[in-house]
């Protein structure tokens, strides 16, 4: 995960994170919009310091290709029938 390497790097290893499904290029307007919406909630609870921060925060976001049982790149993606 690029974010957890990128923070190891400048020693903030233990800095919260949310993870998105990836590959994000390849989404429009209405799924980014959808992926902002799941994320949201989860941002303003960092944000605000309500509740414990976990160290990866993964969105409620079902990646359209994977929704669509298409190929997707991303190993750790849900399935939509899980």
């Amino acid at each position: 995960m690029h974010a957890r390497l990128a923070a190891k790097n400048d020693r903030i290893d233990s800095l919260p994170i949310l993870i998105t499904p990836h590959p994000l290029n390849d989404l429009g307007a209405e799924h980014l919009e959808e992926m902002a919406r799941a994320a949201l909630p989860v941002i303003v609870e960092h944000l605000t310091g309500q509740g414990e921060l976990a160290r990866d925060t993964p969105i409620d976001f079902v990646h359209p290709a994977v929704r669509e049982n298409r190929f997707c790149i991303d190993p750790n993606l849900k399935r939509a029938d899980a």
